[in-house]
C-alpha cells in the first residue's frame, strides 16, 4: 500500500507542478528559484524520478498553485482511493 501511495503522489505532484509551471510560462529554472531548490533538484520533481518535501509543498501551494483546496482535494482522493484498496 505504502509504494502504491508514494507512487501515486508523486504522479500527482509532477502533474500539478508541470501545469502550475506551464501556466505560469515560466522555465524550470524559475520554478526552481520559487521553490528554494536547485534546478536539478526540480526537473527531478517534475520528472516523477523523486517526491519533494512538505517545505517544497507548502512553498509551491503559497507561490505557484492557484486554488490550493483543489490540490489538497485531489491528495484526499488519492489516500481514500488508497484505503478503500487495502480494506
Amino acid at each position: 500500500m505504502k509504494k502504491q501511495l508514494l507512487r501515486s503522489i508523486k504522479a500527482y505532484l509532477r502533474t500539478a507542478l508541470l501545469q502550475s509551471r506551464t501556466a505560469l510560462g515560466i522555465s524550470q529554472e524559475e520554478m526552481a528559484r520559487r521553490l528554494l531548490m536547485s534546478s536539478r533538484a526540480y526537473a527531478s520533481l517534475e520528472s516523477g524520478k523523486s517526491c519533494c518535501s512538505l517545505i517544497t509543498v507548502l512553498l509551491f501551494l503559497t507561490c505557484c498553485y492557484t486554488d490550493r483546496q483543489a490540490f489538497i482535494d485531489g491528495l484526499l482522493k488519492i489516500f481514500d482511493s488508497v484505503e478503500l484498496e487495502s480494506s
